[in-house]
């Protein structure tokens, strides 16, 4: 048995890349939007017009775009690029696409109405913080909305893993924060971005009574797994 330490591991760029592009190559069915995109969709369009020109940032192999062209112009972006080669190959020759580009290259002056960012703050690295929201500010118009979604209240040591090659061990999915309704907002409110509504649901429930449920829970003081938060970027286009 080795008698090397273990220790978390330290994410970098490079290691994120991989990491994303074995689940863009092999574990396509895994992506998040794949399995409740639709739900997403229901649940949040309320939040901007029917004619907002949508991004969807942090787009995976591109389910929820697929699902957004259908009704709006959107756009996809992503920093992986086995990602974005899966989108291209999805809904590359779609009418309604916009444009798909690496995260932090965005065509030049091409601004949003609406960005979701699915399943993606709880993957933020600290030092990554700052960049996040100047993309975002690079991306949104001001007064446009930002759909977020995140795991509610996880508890992050429970989905640690071990890897015996390396003897690191790091959260399954790459998450490195957990939120509450209030630590989410006040995370997007100290960026200039004032909410609209956050609220938690379970976007696994599908017929019309597990969906009661999940809008019974909080009141019954019972968790919902799932985490939503719509933000207006400040009209003044402040991000801090």
């Amino acid at each position: 048995m080795s008698d090397r330490p273990v220790a978390p591991l330290e994410w970098n760029d490079e290691l994120l890349a991989s990491f994303w592009g074995y689940y863009a190559q092999h574990r396509q069915e895994d992506y998040f939007t794949g399995l409740f995109g639709d739900r997403i969709l229901e649940l949040t369009r309320r939040f901007y017009a029917a004619d907002a020109i949508v991004c969807d940032y942090g787009c995976g192999s591109g389910f929820l775009l697929e699902k957004l062209l259908r009704s709006h112009r959107a756009a996809g972006c992503d920093l992986s690029e086995d990602n974005l080669a899966a989108v291209r190959r999805r809904v590359g020759n779609h009418p309604n696409l916009v444009a798909t580009f690496r995260v932090g290259s965005p065509p030049v002056d091409m601004r949003f109405d609406a960005l979701y960012a699915v399943e993606t703050v709880e993957h933020v690295l600290a030092r990554h913080e700052e960049g996040f929201f100047h993309n975002l500010a690079e991306l949104l118009r001001p007064g446009g909305v930002v759909v977020v979604t995140t795991p509610h209240a996880e508890n992050l040591d429970a989905e640690i893993v071990f890897c015996p090659g390396c003897r690191h061990t790091f959260h399954r999915w790459q998450h490195v924060r957990s939120f509450d309704a209030d630590t989410l907002a006040g995370f997007f409110a100290q960026r200039g971005f004032e909410p609209i509504s956050v609220f938690t649901t379970d976007f696994a429930a599908r017929s019309p009574w597990r969906r009661l449920k999940a809008r019974l829970r909080p009141a019954l003081g019972r968790v919902n797994p799932h985490l939503v938060y719509a933000g207006r970027r400040r009209a003044d286009g402040a991000t801090g």
